[in-house]
């Protein structure tokens, strides 16, 4: 349950600060997609280091 909380928390936060970002430069989802998959790779880097799976 820790490991899932851990990528749907990255992916919401990291991707809702490049949906920010879109809305302020004026582009449509460049960025929300790169923070989606930045916070999916924070959060598989959480899980390897917290958990040690």
């Amino acid at each position: 349950m820790t490991a899932l909380s851990y990528l749907l928390a990255g992916m919401l936060v990291w991707g809702g600060i490049g949906w920010l970002v879109d809305h302020w430069v004026g582009t449509r989802g460049i960025f929300a997609g790169i923070g989606c998959v930045v916070g999916i790779g924070g959060g598989v880097y959480l899980i390897v280091r917290r958990l040690g799976a």
